[in-house]
């Protein structure tokens, strides 16, 4: 069954994430550049998976490095510098359609597929998803990503970085005195993603930040996970399947 969601896959009760790649292992803007900064072990594991060539248009693959989520990578072009093709998408959901019930995945939450830096029309590309999805057996999330206010870990590094109050991590990570006036002077923002926007806020700074903020929000939230999250090792079938990360189906 399709559920559309304003929100983001991170923010979605879903098992399963897709992530959009490209074959040449670069994660350096959009969607993937996020799940770079978030997931830094599946980023590893993309980059030796490229070298390999093992990454392709046809074939989304899984990582399972995390306990939760599991993570699929679904490659929608192949050089990040050329646009996505329809066709490319075909072939991905045709693959994940004959395979997830093999790869054990119970729900997943799918991004607009090649629309953002791969350029593809949403119209398009949503009459393939709803093709090939409505029939599943599990649970699919469609996210629009159009939420104007962040939520989930996002809106709490907002939160932190619209905070002039408590501007730690502008000493954490020596930012330099012009470039947190420059930042300063933009906030506040409503999504993170706008701090990349701002003139003089370089690739590296915002990376930084991101992943400084990110912790500490990852953090702040587990404090607040309820204890009955946290599964025995070796609990169930799925959870051995779990930590064996980059599974190809």
């Amino acid at each position: 069954m399709i559920k559309y969601t304003d929100t983001t896959v991170f923010n979605v009760e879903s098992q399963t994430i897709v992530n959009t790649v490209n074959c040449v292992g670069v994660m350096g803007a959009g969607l993937a550049l996020e799940f770079k900064l978030r997931y830094p072990d599946m980023y590893e594991d993309y980059l030796n998976r490229c070298k390999q060539t093992q990454v392709r248009v046809d074939r989304p693959y899984l990582y399972r490095g995390y306990e939760s989520p599991w993570i699929m990578n679904f490659a929608t072009k192949n050089n990040w510098k050329y646009p996505s093709k329809i066709e490319w998408i075909e072939q991905g959901l045709t693959y994940f359609v004959n395979n997830y019930e093999r790869g054990k995945i119970e729900s997943i939450a799918f991004p607009k597929l090649g629309c953002d830096r791969g350029g593809l029309n949403w119209n398009d590309v949503r009459e393939v998803m709803e093709k090939y999805l409505s029939d599943v057996a599990i649970d699919v999330y469609i996210c629009l990503d159009r939420e104007s206010h962040a939520s989930g870990i996002e809106g709490l590094m907002v939160e932190m970085l619209n905070n002039k109050n408590n501007q730690f991590w502008i000493s954490q990570l020596k930012i330099r005195s012009n470039i947190a006036d420059i930042i300063n002077s933009a906030l506040p923002i409503k999504r993170f993603r706008q701090l990349q926007q701002i003139p003089g806020v370089g690739k590296k700074t915002y990376e930084d930040i991101f992943k400084l903020l990110y912790l500490k929000s990852q953090s702040e939230t587990a404090n607040n996970l309820h204890s009955d999250r946290q599964s025995s090792a070796g609990d169930s079938e799925a959870d051995k399947v779990g930590h064996q990360a980059g599974v190809v189906w």
